[in-house]
């Protein structure tokens, strides 16, 4: 049951559900940006298991899936977006971090999860107005002090689990990006379904 589900959510590529990679253009964030998996109906509802449900044994599937599939970037570091710590608490894990942990280790990438945090808690941002979530998520990250030297000249690759609008992940980047890397590259493990090539 569960394989069957998983075929579903992670259809074989002549079914069109390839990695779409773009500039910037049609997200407004200003940074390459790769998305990996349409963030379809299927996919919600195996996000939601994973999220909320605890459904833990979806990820090594999701993990897989997302290595067949996600390009190969060369970087030093790969930040996943920092989960509100309230989130956190409730989850007792980040699933960027988690859905993205095989690909760091497979492309020799160091995944950092201790590099950057939510100074304040947000809403929740799934049922937000674009121009909302660009507000409620502004300025919520910060670099730890003692971590900021150690972003000067790398190649950053920012993860998060869904990038709908971008404004989260924008909003990463542009904090990052004070601090002197080479470049910012984001990857989604999910996209939206209106972004296709």
């Amino acid at each position: 049951m569960l394989k069957q589900i998983l075929q579903i959510l992670f259809p074989a590529p002549e079914h069109g559900n390839l990695t779409v990679c773009l500039e910037s253009a049609q997200l407004k964030i200003r940074y390459p940006y790769c998305g990996v998996f349409e963030y379809d109906d299927n996919a919600k509802k195996i996000v939601a298991a994973v999220k909320y449900h605890k459904n833990r044994e979806l990820i090594p599937f999701i993990q897989q899936e997302f290595l067949k599939h996600a390009p190969a970037k060369k970087a030093d570091l790969l930040i996943p977006v920092p989960l509100n710590p309230l989130r956190y608490q409730e989850r007792g894990f980040n699933q960027a971090e988690e859905f993205v942990r095989t690909y760091a280790a497979l492309h020799g990438i160091a995944l950092r999860s201790d590099i950057v945090y939510r100074g304040r808690n947000t809403t929740k941002l799934a049922a937000l107005s674009p121009d909302a979530r660009q507000k409620e998520t502004a300025d919520i990250f910060q670099v730890w002090e003692n971590k900021q030297k150690e972003l000067a000249g790398k190649r950053i690759i920012i993860a998060d689990d869904i990038i709908t609008t971008g404004s989260t992940v924008k909003n990463l980047a542009d904090v990052l990006a004070k601090y002197a890397p080479e470049s910012i590259e984001i990857l989604g493990v999910f996209r939206p379904t209106t972004i296709r090539l």
